[in-house]
């Protein structure tokens, strides 16, 4: 896992987006996401018409499967639900993603991280040389603690 500060800086300067979940108690639950373009935030429903920055300081910056694996083992049952995820078995995919990210916002949030910043293979290859990939799902835990700052508003504090 990658967490040094050229790929903080990254995250922070990137401009997100979001797509609100149905269930506005669903932050506390599991944070919220953003990703990397309009068509990757469209698997969680039709995204805001504005993208927005958000200020981290701790990440976690991995691919999923390894940060499963590093929170609760190999042979766990997130394992097996994010392999069923993966493989196309999964009977109840969103209930299961969902469970499973609330799982990991937990047992991340309570190692420190204030995000994780998910990446492919390749991508976190990338990040090895301290640039973050174009694709990268961003869980951001505590929606209070964390600027979210829509381009808007960006727009409007530069003048």
């Amino acid at each position: 896992m990658i967490n040094n500060n050229s790929i903080i800086a990254s995250i922070n300067n990137r401009s997100w987006w979001h797509s609100p979940p149905a269930d506005k108690g669903a932050y506390k639950k599991r944070g919220i996401f953003f990703a990397s373009s309009y068509k990757e935030c469209e698997f969680y429903g039709r995204p805001l018409d504005e993208t927005i920055k958000v200020n981290v300081k701790n990440p976690l910056v991995g691919v999923e499967e390894d940060i499963i694996r590093r929170f609760f083992g190999i042979k766990s049952k997130q394992m097996m639900v994010y392999r069923s995820l993966i493989d196309g078995t999964a009977t109840n995919v969103l209930n299961m993603r969902f469970q499973l990210d609330k799982e990991l916002f937990r047992v991340a949030k309570n190692s420190g991280y204030d995000a994780i910043a998910i990446v492919t293979s390749k991508g976190y290859e990338t990040t090895k040389t301290g640039k973050l990939p174009r694709s990268v799902e961003l869980n951001v835990f505590d929606v209070l603690e964390t600027a979210l700052i829509s381009r808007k508003e960006t727009a409007s504090a530069k003048k």
